[in-house]
C-alpha cells in the first residue's frame, strides 16, 4: 500500500506540459564548416529527447561568421529574443549547444540570460547540462563565460606570437599586399588539418604588373601630383588595383585612400614593419577601432629582395608627403574637417549619387559661401560621370523649399490620410486580437494553476515522507518557478481596447506633423539638422539635362512621425509613434545649380 501511494506521488510529481524548445547555434570563422550549425543543432535535439522536451523547427535560429565577442550582427540571436518577449510565449525555452555559442563577453551573456528568464524563458546548454532555472546557474555560468572570455583573448595572444615568429623568419603574417602575391611553403612529411602537407610559412613574391604600378604612383607623387589625381590617371588608364571590400561591396578601382597607404608603405623599399598598430573591438556596436602602438614594440625585418623602388626615389615621395602635410594641415581649420560650421549644413550625409550610388557630399571646402556639394567618386575617383555641383547656398533653400511645398500639398494630405488610417486601423486590430488573447488565456492558466499547486503539495509530502532529494527538489523548483511566472501573468491586466479616431482628428494630427516638420526646416540650423537626420533618411540625386540647362532630381522618402521620442502629447500620436511608419515620397523635386541665390 505505501509502494502504490509512493508511486502515485512519483507519477503526479513527473506529469507536467512538455517544454517547447527553439534552437540556437553560432560559429565565428568562415574557416569553420557551416556544418558546424547542423552539428550543433544535432546535439541540441539529443538534448530535448533526452529530458523529453519537443524541439519547435520553426525557432531554430543560427548565425554564421559571426564573433561571440559582440552582439552586434547577432540577428538570428536577436530574432528569438524578440520572440520571447512575446504573449503568449511561443516557446518555453532556448537550447544552446554550450555557454560560448551564446558569447564570450561576460557582461553581454548575463544580460541576456536575465532578459530571457524576465520574460518567463530559459536556456538550456546542453553539453554543459547547464539550466537556467537552477539555482547554481549564475555562479557556474560566471565561471564557464569567464573561461569563454579568456580562451578567446589567449587565443589572440597565441596567434599574435605565431605571426611573429613568421615575420622575424622573413615570412609574411599571411596578409596580401599590392605588388606582391602569397606563396604557401609546405613540408611534405606534415600533415595539415585537411590531409595536404602542412603550411610552415607564406612568402611573398613580386607581381610584375603590379610592382610596375606600384612605381608609378611614386613617381608621380614624387612629382607633387595628389592622391586624388593619381587615383584619377589610374582609373583613367584602368591600371590594375587592389580589391577593397567597402560596406559589403567589392571596389576594384583606385581611391586617394589606397594611395596613400601605398606611399607610406616601407614594404616597397625593402623593409617589412610590423605590429604597428592593434585592433579593438568595441562590443557595444561591433566597430574595430585601429589604435597606433608604441614604436617600442614595432618589428622591423629586412627583406631586401622584395624592394620593388628605389631608395632615391622612397625618400623623394617621403619628403613629398611631409610637404604637403606640413602645406595643408598648417592652415587647415574647416572646410572638409568638423568645424563649428559643418554642424549647420543641413542635408551632409544623406545624399547620394543616382548613378553611381556613392555619396554625394561635400567635395569643396573652405568659406561657407563656398561649399559645393557633389559626386565623390567622380571628384576623387574618377569613377562616376556624374560631375554636376552645386553650391550649398543653393541646395539648402531650395530643397528646404521643395520639401516644404511637398509637405502642404492638399493632394498629397489625402494620400496621407488614407495610407495612415489603413495602417491605424490594422494597429487597433492587432492590439485588440492581443488583448482576446490575453484574457482568454486566464481560464488555462488558472487551471495550470491549480494543477501546479497539486503537485508541489505532492513533491513536499514526498520529501517530508522520505527526506531530502536532489531530484524532488529540483522538481519542486521547476513547480514554483511556474507558478510564479503564472502568477505574474495573471496580475498583468489585458490591453483596453485602443480609442477610435475619426478621420479628421487624423487629417488634423498629420497636418499638425508637416507644419511642426516646416517650421523646423525654417529654424535654427542646429536644430534643423536634428530633425532633418529624424525625418529623412536618403536622398538620391541624379542629373538631368533639360532645355534651360542640368538640373539635379531629387527622389527619397521623409518619414512624418519622428523617430526617438519619448514624450507625446496625445493618445494617437502615443498610439502611430509605436505602430506606424507614415512617410511620403518626393515628387518633382529639381536642384538648379544656376538659380540666383536669392531663390
Amino acid at each position: 500500500m505505501i509502494m502504490e501511494e509512493q508511486s502515485d506521488q512519483f507519477a503526479a510529481a513527473n506529469e507536467s506540459p512538455k517544454i517547447r524548445c527553439g534552437v540556437y547555434t553560432r560559429y565565428s570563422s568562415d574557416l569553420q564548416r557551416p556544418a558546424s550549425s547542423e552539428d550543433q543543432i544535432r546535439n541540441c535535439r539529443a538534448g530535448a529527447r533526452e529530458k523529453g522536451w519537443s524541439v519547435l523547427e520553426e525557432f531554430i535560429r543560427s548565425d554564421e561568421e559571426q564573433s561571440g565577442r559582440t552582439m552586434v550582427g547577432r540577428e538570428g540571436l536577436a530574432d528569438l529574443m524578440r520572440l520571447a518577449k512575446q504573449r503568449p510565449k511561443p516557446f518555453d525555452c532556448i537550447l544552446i549547444d554550450d555557454t560560448s555559442r551564446l558569447g564570450r563577453y561576460l557582461p553581454d551573456v548575463l544580460r541576456e540570460c536575465d532578459t530571457l528568464m524576465h520574460h518567463g524563458v530559459f536556456i538550456y546548454f546542453v553539453s554543459d547540462r547547464l539550466d537556467s532555472r537552477d539555482e547554481s546557474f549564475r555562479i557556474v555560468h560566471l565561471v564557464k563565460g569567464y573561461g569563454d572570455e579568456r580562451y578567446s583573448k589567449d587565443l589572440a595572444k597565441k596567434i599574435h606570437r605565431g605571426q611573429e615568429g613568421c615575420i622575424r623568419k622573413g615570412y609574411t603574417a599571411g596578409s596580401s599586399c599590392f605588388g606582391y602575391k602569397n606563396k604557401y611553403l609546405r613540408d611534405p612529411s606534415q600533415k595539415g588539418d585537411h590531409g595536404e602537407a602542412r603550411v610552415i610559412g607564406v612568402e611573398q613574391e613580386k607581381v610584375p604588373e603590379q610592382a610596375a604600378v606600384v612605381v608609378r604612383i611614386m613617381e608621380m607623387r614624387a612629382s607633387g601630383l595628389s592622391f586624388s589625381d593619381i587615383a584619377k590617371s589610374l582609373n583613367a588608364d584602368s591600371a590594375p588595383a587592389p580589391h577593397r571590400n567597402y560596406r559589403g561591396k567589392i571596389q576594384d578601382y583606385w581611391v586617394p585612400s589606397s594611395i596613400k597607404a601605398i606611399t607610406n608603405n616601407e614594404l616597397y623599399h625593402g623593409v617589412r614593419l610590423w605590429n604597428r598598430t592593434r585592433r579593438e573591438l568595441n562590443p557595444s556596436d561591433g566597430t574595430k577601432i585601429k589604435r597606433t602602438k608604441p614604436q617600442s614594440e614595432w618589428v622591423r625585418v629586412e627583406v631586401p629582395h622584395l624592394r620593388i623602388v628605389s631608395e632615391e626615389l622612397w625618400e623623394q615621395v617621403q619628403q613629398m608627403n611631409q610637404r604637403m602635410k606640413d602645406k595643408i594641415y598648417g592652415r587647415r581649420k574647416g572646410g572638409l574637417n568638423r568645424s563649428e560650421a559643418s554642424r549647420t549644413y543641413l542635408f551632409s550625409g544623406l545624399m547620394t549619387c543616382g548613378l553611381c550610388g556613392g555619396k554625394f557630399s561635400v567635395i569643396i571646402g573652405g568659406h561657407p559661401s563656398k561649399v559645393r556639394y557633389g559626386c565623390t567618386n567622380h571628384r576623387f575617383r574618377n569613377t562616376c560621370s556624374n560631375k554636376l555641383t552645386i553650391r550649398r547656398n543653393r541646395l539648402e533653400p531650395q530643397l528646404i523649399a521643395a520639401i516644404s511645398k511637398n509637405l502642404l500639398d492638399p493632394r498629397l494630405e489625402q494620400l496621407l490620410v488614407k495610407d495612415f488610417t489603413a495602417q491605424l486601423e490594422a494597429a487597433i486590430a492587432l492590439e485588440e486580437k492581443a488583448a482576446a488573447e490575453a484574457t482568454s488565456l486566464a481560464p488555462a492558466l488558472k487551471a495550470e494553476r491549480a494543477d501546479l499547486g497539486k503537485r508541489a503539495g505532492h513533491l513536499v509530502g514526498a520529501i517530508g515522507q522520505h527526506g531530502y532529494s536532489s531530484f524532488l527538489s529540483a522538481e519542486l523548483n521547476k513547480v514554483e518557478s511556474r507558478m510564479a511566472e503564472i502568477d505574474r501573468l495573471l496580475t498583468v491586466k489585458p490591453t483596453s481596447k485602443p480609442a477610435a479616431f475619426t478621420d479628421e482628428q487624423v487629417a488634423e494630427f498629420l497636418r499638425q506633423e508637416c507644419r511642426d516638420f516646416c517650421d523646423a526646416l525654417a529654424g535654427d540650423a542646429e536644430f534643423a539638422r536634428r530633425e532633418i537626420q529624424k525625418h529623412i533618411r536618403s536622398m538620391v540625386l541624379t542629373p538631368k539635362d533639360t532645355p534651360d540647362g542640368p538640373v539635379l532630381e531629387v527622389s527619397g522618402d521623409v518619414a512624418l512621425l519622428r523617430t526617438a521620442d519619448v514624450m507625446v502629447g496625445s493618445p494617437l500620436e502615443g498610439f502611430a509613434q509605436h505602430y506606424i511608419g507614415a512617410s511620403f515620397s518626393l515628387t518633382g523635386v529639381r536642384l538648379d545649380p544656376s538659380l540666383p541665390l536669392a531663390a
